[in-house]
């Protein structure tokens, strides 16, 4: 049997419903992905509902002492270049997010558990990598039925854990992706984006920082 080090799961994640009863989460993902790969999965989830929270927490997972947990699991209601933070009228925008990680995803992966956040154009995602120094980006480009994100989900980052913080590692998970769940991928319009291995791609975080925001289409 292969050997292999997991890559921890860093997961924020909002209200899936306006009726707080509701307890509706992607915890059991995370219990599923813990209790069946060996070594253990690690596993951050924390609740978010606020501005003040996720930048709180997104700020928290770009620090040094949680490199371990290299991916970023974002699990939102969502739309085109969006994500809802638990009232439709609290917004994070991917230039929001790009400001607060600009420079601090080296060898880290950002994945959009949302609908619809990566409809947009290729250039825009690379952008953010670029900015951000994120090693890769994935989500959806369309709208996504709960249980057949879930089956994904669960294929999609345990993918992570076989495989390296690497663009060489990335790849494989796309590859294995394709394998195992080629049509589940076709249907949720599911993308993913690696940072490009061009040296001149690799600049300064202070270079990246001071690259013009774009404006806001809304």
């Amino acid at each position: 049997m292969a050997t292999y080090t997991t890559n921890g799961i860093f997961c924020l994640e909002g209200d899936w419903n306006h009726d707080l009863r509701d307890k509706t989460s992607v915890q059991p993902v995370l219990d599923i992905l813990s209790k069946s790969v060996k070594p253990r999965v690690r596993t951050i989830r924390r609740d978010i509902g606020t501005l003040t929270e996720f930048e709180y927490y997104v700020t928290k997972w770009a620090q040094k002492k949680y490199r371990d947990y290299p991916v970023l699991y974002l699990a939102f209601h969502g739309r085109s270049e969006e994500l809802y933070l638990g009232d439709d009228n609290i917004l994070i925008t991917l230039d929001d997010l790009e400001e607060l990680l600009c420079g601090k995803c080296h060898n880290r992966v950002i994945y959009f558990g949302s609908c619809g956040t990566l409809d947009t154009h290729g250039t825009r995602i690379n952008r953010f990598m670029k900015r951000t120094g994120a090693l890769a980006v994935c989500g959806y480009k369309a709208d996504v039925d709960w249980l057949v994100s879930t089956a994904f989900e669960i294929i999609l980052l345990g993918a992570f854990q076989w495989n390296a913080m690497t663009r060489a590692g990335i790849q494989a998970v796309g590859k294995r992706v394709r394998s195992d769940a080629g049509g589940l991928s076709r249907d949720l319009q599911f993308r993913i984006f690696i940072a490009r291995a061009d040296p001149s791609w690799a600049r300064s975080r202070s270079a990246r920082c001071e690259l013009p925001r774009r404006k806001s289409g809304r």
